[in-house]
């Protein structure tokens, strides 16, 4: 490649071993894990193990073309790397210094120097940084915001920095790190890329980041170049060696994230603030009834954040998915300035989700998003879905494109001010992840089900002390959301047509809209028809008849 990489400093091994993050005893933290490790699977590039076939050799000089030329992932000498960084950087935040001056002296520091080289040359979106990260997601969802070290925001490498103490020595070794960025997301310029202040590192450092970028140009230039850190693109391309024939296989993979939490609008919930502290703003497109409701805490969040908030109030109902609208919030972006590196924010329900995705879709032909839901069909369905669409001549989702959000939220809070039948609403989807995923679910929802409903889903009346059954509320939107991607995420694209997600949807597009129904309402009606045929053709068994039939509340 004519490019040698040069040497990194050693990183001496050490006795630490990472974290998982502390037990919260509840009983949704498996279910919760288990969907953070689904998402966090599918943002590493997980894909089959099928070990490739042998190739015939070659009778012709071909040519083979490769793009990329990442490290191999070892697990036990980038954990080591990390801790021995933490510990070297652990006494020089917590000097007395500016948080610029700390800054500068974090990144000269040998140990840091060599863990931020190190990682930046990883396949991070890899199967095999996944699997070897998959017993603690937030160190692996730390790590791969690491690889982009050079070109991210100051604050945010703090940030990240903070994660890393926080999995790798605990929250007692985390509290410097946590004060050090703080202080220094006040400061004026700590907007600005860490590639920015290579003029005032000492030479040592500055060299070996230099030499580690130019070499990262040719070896994996997203690591210094990147349109944006939640995406990435490969290929293999072959040629006959005159070049009339090409052939190539060509992929993009993408990272995302899922948290069901609670209280995300508390100003001490930095969710939302540690995305866009570093960038210095947000801005974000709202449903209307969600502004009316939940704008002032909104304000008040991003206020106390001293984070500069811009958003644009669209209307979430059913009439109003159209690609008019699309294009109507594509203007807005366009006149805000909306970067294509930054994520959008999007706060609402199933509607604005997708017509906001679907906007961000075509702005810039790919700008990230962050979704907060607000309602059921949202949090558990159309939040993290990669499908964002509009309607069209009067049927569902007939222009869209495949983008999903790179972080999605899920607060059971918001969903206190749905009205019955957006909570049934919801609670039919729901149900159709049980019917064809999780019978454990559909036990649950026999179970619970109406309570769910009549409590809207343990936000109102004495449900909300009742730590029991706020724990069930987990558990169900925690399996839902478990059933989505299990069904959804290995088949992003649609490139097969093996579905089982899609249930009630064979007919429903057609009299969704000229009916007035809501979505799930719609394929309800959908999953009854087939139902009621198969018991009058003596398809179905009687257990399986009354099983449905326990559930019709919804």
């Amino acid at each position: 490649r004519g490019v040698s990489p040069p040497q990194q400093p050693g990183a001496g091994a050490t006795n630490g071993s990472a974290t998982s993050g502390s037990s919260t005893g509840r009983r949704a933290t498996a279910t919760v894990q288990t969907v953070a490790a689904a998402a966090a699977a599918v943002g590493a590039g997980a894909g089959s193990k099928r070990k490739r076939a042998k190739q015939p050799k070659p009778s012709s000089n071909n040519v083979e073309i490769n793009y990329y030329e990442l490290d191999a992932v070892n697990a036990d000498e980038i954990l080591a790397a990390v801790e021995e960084a933490i510990a070297k950087a652990g006494d020089i935040v917590g000097e007395d210094s500016s948080p610029s001056d700390r800054m500068l002296k974090v990144l000269s520091e040998p140990s840091m120097v060599s863990m931020l080289t190190k990682v930046s040359r990883l396949p991070v979106f890899s199967y095999e940084m996944g699997s070897s990260f998959k017993d603690n997601l937030d160190l692996l969802l730390a790590l791969k915001q690491v690889k982009y070290f050079w070109s991210v925001p100051q604050s945010q490498l703090a940030i990240l920095l903070e994660q890393l103490a926080l999995q790798v020595a605990g929250e007692s070794a985390m509290g410097p790190f946590k004060e050090f960025a703080q202080a220094l997301a006040q400061t004026q310029g700590h907007t600005d890329m860490v590639k920015h202040l290579k003029k005032k590192l000492p030479e040592e450092a500055r060299d070996a980041y230099l030499q580690n970028a130019i070499y990262l140009e040719t070896a994996d230039a997203h690591a210094v170049y990147p349109t944006s850190i939640y995406r990435q693109c490969d290929a293999l391309t072959l040629a006959t060696e005159d070049a009339s024939t090409i052939e190539a296989v060509m992929s993009t993979t993408i990272t995302t994230t899922i948290k069901i939490a609670r209280k995300v609008l508390d100003v001490n919930n930095r969710l939302l603030a540690d995305v866009y502290k570093p960038l210095g703003r947000c801005i974000a497109v709202i449903d209307d009834k969600v502004e009316a409701l939940y704008g002032k805490e909104l304000d008040a969040y991003f206020a106390h954040h001293g984070i500069d908030y811009t958003k644009s109030i669209v209307s979430g109902n059913e009439v109003d998915k159209d690609i008019r609208n699309v294009e109507g919030i594509l203007v807005t972006l366009k006149k805000i300035g909306q970067g294509r590196h930054e994520p959008l924010l999007v706060v609402g329900g199933g509607v604005v989700a997708d017509i906001a995705g679907f906007a961000a879709a075509l702005y810039s032909r790919n700008t990230p998003y962050v979704m907060l839901c607000t309602s059921i069909v949202a949090g558990i369905d159309a939040g993290p879905s990669p499908r964002v669409c509009c309607n069209g001549f009067d049927y569902k989702n007939l222009y869209g494109a495949y983008h999903p959000p790179v972080l999605t939220i899920t607060d059971r809070s918001f969903w206190k001010t749905l009205h019955p039948g957006w909570l049934r609403h919801g609670v039919a989807e729901i149900i159709k992840m049980a019917v064809m995923k999780d019978l454990s679910l559909f036990k649950l929802m026999e179970e619970w089900g109406a309570k769910c409903v009549e409590t809207k889903f343990g936000t109102e009346g004495e449900s909300v002390d009742d730590p029991a059954f706020q724990d069930v509320c987990d558990l169900i939107v925690g399996k839902a959301m478990e059933g989505y991607v299990r069904s959804e995420y290995g088949n992003l694209w649609e490139t097969h047509q093996c579905r089982p997600h899609a249930y009630g949807h064979t007919w429903s597009p057609g009299y969704e809209l000229p009916s007035g129904m809501l979505h799930d309402h719609a394929l309800a009606l959908k999953a009854k028809v087939p139902l009621l045929i198969s018991i009058v053709m003596h398809f179905t068994k009687h257990i399986y008849i009354h099983l449905s039939h326990s559930c019709t509340w919804s």
